[in-house]
């Protein structure tokens, strides 16, 4: 496997499956991308929100609205021990919400009165550094699920390289830029009424750029008649991502990039030639593949194909990959197909946390729509699982079944 094809968490089929059945589009191709991203060194004056300690909200309630003034009138109005009053003071004084006047007298800052006015406690911290990641075609920032290092890994250029190199599929193309940084993007921040959602401060004041890197995202790319479809690690099983999705489609550079990466009758030869040589591994040399209307290719095998000792069931209806194109398994039989959705159904659901209804609902119906079967009842479903020998997959339906009733 490449480097970056290990830090994909889910196989390319999986995210076609989504496209098609999950989103409503027609695939027609699967791209492995490297797409770039600005990782920006960012010093700043950063001003952060944060829940106030409940103390710490009555003493600055009672000096905004109280007509309170000193340690000892707030010691006396709300009954609280006279040195947890004043080591309080001392800390809002440190983070600069309470100024001390001669006599002792106190009073808000302005940090501090619009911390109440608001309801959140606001703190300074001068000069901070921080990383800020910006997708680079459109030096558009990155939602916070990016930052999480956990989950999302961006390649170095040494990283690149490696994961380049590989003859291993996937093979992850990098999308190239041609103009460094845009630095009126960091200007454009400070506009932003949604900042939570992009990892940024609630002010940055005194922005300056110190470093800007440039590193890759891997991701998988779909597309289709409708549009396109980015799925990358930030995003929690295979859902795709709407930022990106947005962000790609309307960059011409990785658009017409795309369009030159293959003809359409080489791609089909590419695709006919792939579907015969493992219609030849299975020992199904009779069986050719077919172009379905809206343009894919699929292999209809009858249904003794499937089974203990040949292809496996949960196979019916899935993708397999030739390149950039693919092509779909499939069994015309209903009965095989009824089998596949419990496979199916015990793959997601069997051995997994407990799912709710909605959950078990949501995916049922969509297993239901990719081996083009009727949504069956849950009860149907536990039955059918008891019968298989699902046992996994059964208690998970009796329990749904029981807490429906």
């Amino acid at each position: 496997m490449t480097a970056a094809s290990r830090l994909m968490n889910f196989p390319e089929e999986r995210v076609l499956e989504d496209a098609a059945f999950g989103q409503g589009i027609v695939p027609t191709r699967l791209y492995a991308l490297l797409l770039p991203v600005w990782q920006v060194e960012i010093r700043a004056d950063i001003t952060e929100g944060e829940d106030f300690f409940l103390i710490d909200r009555f003493l600055e309630r009672g000096l905004r609205h109280g007509a309170l003034h000193t340690v000892d009138e707030l010691t006396a109005f709300f009954a609280l021990d006279r040195a947890l009053v004043a080591q309080a003071v001392r800390f809002l004084t440190a983070i600069g919400h309470l100024r001390e006047e001669p006599g002792g007298r106190l009073s808000l800052t302005q940090l501090g009165q619009r911390s109440v006015d608001d309801d959140i406690r606001y703190v300074v911290t001068r000069q901070d550094r921080r990383k800020l990641y910006f997708e680079a075609l459109s030096c558009t920032p990155l939602t916070r699920a990016h930052y999480d290092d956990e989950v999302v890994t961006l390649l170095t250029a040494d990283e690149l390289a490696r994961a380049t190199r590989s003859d291993h599929y996937p093979r992850f193309a990098p999308i190239q830029v041609t103009s460094g940084f845009d630095r009126s993007a960091l200007d454009r921040l400070k506009d932003r009424k949604d900042r939570a959602r992009f990892n940024l401060p609630v002010a940055l004041d005194a922005l300056e750029s110190l470093n800007e890197t440039l590193v890759f995202l891997p991701v998988y790319l779909v597309r289709g008649r409708e549009g396109l479809l980015v799925y990358g690690q930030a995003e929690a099983g295979t859902a795709h991502d709407p930022e990106l999705s947005e962000l790609c489609s309307r960059a011409p550079e990785l658009t017409n990039a795309l369009d030159n990466e293959e003809m359409a009758e080489e791609a089909d030869e590419r695709v006919v030639r792939s579907a015969r040589k493992w219609l030849r591994d299975q020992g199904l040399d009779t069986v050719a593949p077919e172009q379905d209307a809206d343009g894919t290719w699929s292999v209809s095998l009858p249904a003794d194909a499937f089974g203990e000792k040949g292809i496996p069931v949960s196979r019916i209806g899935s993708y397999r990959m030739a390149g950039s194109r693919f092509f779909r398994v499939w069994c015309p039989e209903e009965t095989p197909r009824k089998v596949a959705l419990l496979h199916r159904l015990d793959q997601r659901m069997g051995s997994r946390r407990q799912v709710t209804q909605q959950e078990a609902e949501e995916l049922i119906a969509r297993l239901a729509r990719q081996l083009r079967l009727t949504v069956p009842q849950l009860s149907r479903l536990r039955s059918g699982a008891e019968k298989t020998g699902l046992s996994g997959l059964e208690a998970q339906l009796a329990r749904l079944v029981n807490e429906g009733q």
